[in-house]
């Protein structure tokens, strides 16, 4: 118990500046990267929209002197549906627990963020305004180099689940992994996807042709996006600066095998890049960037029966040419 109040009263303590407002986060580090990130907060906390999962949030990783992720945008509104940084997590992008049973303003769980408030629509839209009928709470323990996120929701409708994420440094490498529990406590099957946005942004540079994101998986024949860019062989290649413009592919329809839960993002013009390989096989992969992010989205599947429960981990490594 004595452990956990330190460790309590050592996040409290911890806060990072974005603009001219404090969050609660923590930096982890080993002897190679530092990592700052974000701490779940339903009154203050960096991220308090209804989409992505709130624990875990990358601010920045530091190596060899290089950076990577930075926030989506830079005038900082917490409630905004995709005001998130790094890679951040969604669970139920299509299909959240218990919406399609929930009548207009009934409530339908949210994994990671909590109890959603449905309107009058019976199409759920990962971007929509849903009032947060009750959060989630969170348990956080850490170390120098790990921190442990835990979550445990329910609602009277027989749903119900245990969350555990726990970020870790990998000691002596410039790597950290993400490992993922979820236990269904409910009575009724959890089944949606699950996915990473992947949010990359390299030593601040505007993703655009400096940049180049490798897939292990290839396309038989070019195919253009938005015009802007191709995706050719097993790579994005853009022609020019994206501006105010954004990409979207859907790469991989039909699934495959954990080897495709993997990519690379790299800056060529510093020669630092950050590429994640996730163990679970994948239903489809997405592609989507703007100027302040390049993002490879590998969906993955959830399907637990009551009492049982799912596993599943992603490693990032991150790589500066020694050039640089």
């Amino acid at each position: 118990m004595r452990k956990l109040l330190i460790a309590f009263w050592a996040l409290l303590l911890c806060a990072y500046v974005h603009g001219e407002t404090e969050y609660p986060g923590l930096e982890l580090a080993n002897d190679e990267i530092t990592v700052s990130l974000y701490l779940p907060d339903a009154e203050n906390g960096f991220y308090r929209g209804t989409r992505f999962d709130w624990s875990g949030i990358i601010e920045r990783v530091e190596y060899l002197g290089h950076s990577y992720y930075a926030p989506l945008y830079t005038s900082h509104d917490p409630t905004v549906h995709d005001s998130i940084s790094g890679p951040a997590q969604e669970f139920g992008m299509y299909n959240p627990m218990g919406f399609a049973e929930a009548s207009a303003g009934e409530t339908f769980i949210k994994i990671g963020v909590g109890l959603l408030r449905k309107g009058e629509s019976d199409e759920y839209l990962f971007h929509g305004d849903y009032e947060i009928a009750r959060v989630g709470e969170w348990q956080v323990q850490h170390g120098d180099n790990w921190v442990d996120f835990h979550q445990e929701l329910s609602d009277e409708n027989g749903w119900g689940y245990r969350y555990h994420k726990r970020i870790e440094l990998v000691p002596g490498r410039p790597e950290l992994a993400i490992f993922h529990r979820l236990e269904n406590t409910g009575e009724k099957t959890i089944d949606l996807d699950n996915y990473n946005h992947n949010f990359t942004i390299i030593d601040d540079v505007p993703y655009g042709p400096d940049y180049s994101v490798e897939f292990p998986f290839a396309t038989d024949e070019p195919k253009p996006v938005n015009d802007l860019a191709w995706y050719r062989g097993n790579a994005i290649e853009v022609d020019r600066p994206l501006g105010e413009n954004s990409l979207w592919a859907l790469l991989l329809k039909d699934g495959g095998g954990a080897d495709y839960n993997a990519a690379t993002v790299r800056n060529d013009k510093t020669g630092a890049s950050v590429s994640f390989k996730g163990d679970a096989p994948i239903t489809h992969f997405i592609f989507w960037a703007v100027e302040r992010a390049a993002c490879p989205e590998p969906f993955i599947s959830i399907n637990i029966a009551p009492g049982k429960a799912q596993e599943w981990v992603s490693h990032y490594t991150f790589e500066v040419d020694p050039e640089n």
